[in-house]
């Protein structure tokens, strides 16, 4: 047998999921919202979030975990999107 390079193999879908609230497509009423929530400082405590499967539910809630858990680049800056 000969040895082949192992290419580094990673899913279209995580490849290319979006990483912030502009990168989201289709979804502008909600991102909308989410925006002027983290604006404002006022985030609810949980979000229901239904739909078929591949209309963005559990990217939503990474970016929204992301922006909460996110330190500015000052050290002790809130959330950011």
């Amino acid at each position: 047998m000969t040895d082949t390079p192992q290419t580094a193999y990673q899913v279209l879908a995580l490849k290319y999921r979006p990483e912030t609230f502009a990168d989201l497509v289709g979804q502008e009423a909600m991102v909308r919202i989410l925006k002027n929530a983290f604006e404002a400082g006022r985030i609810a405590q949980a979000f229901i979030m239904t739909g078929i499967r591949g209309t963005g539910k559990t990217t939503t809630a990474r970016i929204i975990a992301k922006g909460m858990n996110c330190i500015g680049p000052d050290g002790n800056g809130g959330p950011t999107t």
